[in-house]
Order: C-alpha cells, then structure tokens, then sequence
C-alpha cells in the first residue's frame, strides 16, 4: 500500500519552513557572507558544463535542510524514479513523461508498458535529423521549386518557448542565410508582422502541437495555410512542401492536407521539438543531467 502524502502545507517541514523564514528574511547577504567564507564555493552545483551558483539567495544550511526535508515528504524520489521507470505520473493526461528518452542512447533501455520505447525515438530523431539537413542544404524545395529560406514555427507554451529558447541560445551558430520566426499569439497581427516581408514560395512552416487540437495554434495554423495559398495562385498541392507537424495527432493533422511523410511525430508527454535539436552535443549534455538527477545526493530524499 503507498504511503499517503499529506496536502502540502500540512507537511512538518513545510511547517518548519514558514516558522524559519522570519528568522531569515532580512538577513543581508554580506552578512552571510562574511559568516562563511567557503558559502561561494559550497552553495554551488556542476554538471554537464553548466554551474550553478546559488549561494546569493538568501537561504542557510538549515534552509537547505529542510528543503531537503520537505522534497523528503512530498515523495519527490519516488516520482522521479516513476518518471525513468515510463510510469503514467502526468494523472492530468494520464500519460507517462517520457523526456528522459529522449535523451537516452540507442543502447538505453525505458520501458513503456513493457515495450523498449527508445528505438522508437532515435527512428524520430533520425528523421528530424534527416529533414533538417534537407532543409539547409536546399534539397527541400518549395512547391515552385525554389529553395526554403524562411522558416516559420506555430505553437504556444512550450511549442513555441522551447524552439524560441533552441534558436536564441543556438543563433550564433546559425546558416544566417535562413529567416526563422515563432507566432504564438491568437491576434492576427503577430502573423501578419511575421510574413510581412517573405515570399510563400521560400516559406516553411512548423506547426508544433501535441495534441493538434490547441485552438491559438490552430487558428494561427489556417491563417498560415491561407496566407501560403493565396501567394501560390491557391494550389492545394503546395501546403505539403511548405508545411511540417510535430504532433502526436497523425489523423488531427490531416486538416492540414498533410501526410506522413510530413509529419514528425511527438512522444510521451511532448513534441519532439523538446529535444534539443536531434542527436549530438546539446542532447548529450541534457542526458548527463537527467542522470546527474538520479544519482546527486541533494536528490536522494
């Protein structure tokens, strides 16, 4: 029988919490400071490259403590080992969050209901990997033929932050010959203000949504499919080369005029388009992280 977690704020550590708070809610930070000479070195953290430095939040060892204590009582260790072991922890979707695959190698093993789904999402990865070179390289051509210079993502939340937050971290190393934009806003001008001054011939769009039901990502998705036609003399037959999904949705993406070979299929709890930019060293680090997660000791609570 699992043991029953108490609502949050009736949990003793999050008692002890609130009684510490007053206790350091004023205390300088040069104070702290000054008290501990190594604070700069032992609130810290490292792990695939990156460094986190938190000892200029004002907090203690005894906040730390019971922190700690509090991840301790929420069965925080226990979620995360049902998150690797492909356990359904989204109860909103009642799905499994599977973000960890897609950072595994081809020779992990997650199970999904029995099933190894890691193959499954190097054949994905693949693909992106596959079509994203297409497209730099200029073998993806328009339905006129020309080559595809802009580059259009439609989402909203982390379909549109997480690909916005790829490109602006990734922009230095980017083919500047290439327009990228993200429309995430309902309102119209947020399109319009995109497309202004492109050319639907050169113009790929990226529809980014789970479940291809979000209805801002929706709308924005058929004023995109409108705005390509009316440029392309209103030939249905081009929304195919000038528009890709990510979804979990295959059949919602055929209102698009879509088929499967344009489609890049999401998995587990998000879209493909969390992963980094397909295989190499952005997913790698991210890997090293998810197992960091395991196994650091402030996690095993």
């Amino acid at each position: 029988m699992k043991a029953t977690i108490k609502p949050l704020t009736q949990r003793p550590a999050w008692k002890a919490l609130a009684t510490h708070h007053p206790q350091i809610q004023k205390l300088p930070l040069r104070k702290l400071f000054a008290a501990d000479a190594k604070r700069g070195q032992r609130f810290t953290a490292e792990a695939a490259g990156l460094f986190l430095d938190y000892s200029k939040n004002c907090i203690t060892d005894q906040t730390l403590k019971l922190l700690l204590q509090l991840a301790g009582e929420s069965g925080l260790r226990g979620k995360m080992d049902a998150m690797f072991n492909g356990e359904k922890i989204n109860v909103t979707e009642n799905r499994a969050v599977l973000h960890v695959a897609l950072r595994a190698p081809k020779g992990d093993t997650i199970l999904l209901e029995g099933k190894n789904v890691v193959p499954e999402v190097h054949a994905v990865l693949d693909k992106l990997t596959e079509f994203s070179n297409r497209v730099r390289s200029g073998e993806w051509k328009g339905h006129t033929g020309k080559r595809i210079r802009n580059v259009i993502n439609i989402g909203i939340g982390g379909s549109d932050l997480g690909p916005v937050m790829a490109y602006e971290a990734l922009k230095h190393y980017s083919d500047r010959s290439l327009t990228f934009r993200f429309v995430s806003n309902v309102d119209g001008t947020d399109f319009v203000e995109a497309t202004r001054d492109l050319e639907p011939a050169e113009t790929l769009f990226i529809i980014s949504s789970k479940t291809f039901t979000t209805l801002e990502t929706m709308t924005n998705a058929q004023s995109a499919r409108d705005w390509l036609l009316a440029g392309l003399g209103g030939e249905i037959k081009a929304v195919a080369k000038h528009f890709v999904a990510v979804s979990t949705n295959a059949e919602k993406v055929r209102f698009l005029g879509l088929g499967r070979r344009t489609l890049l299929d999401g998995f587990g709890d998000r879209p493909f388009d969390d992963a980094g930019g397909g295989p190499g060293q952005f997913p790698r680090a991210a890997r090293r992280l998810s197992r960091n997660g395991q196994t650091f000791p402030h996690c095993a609570v």
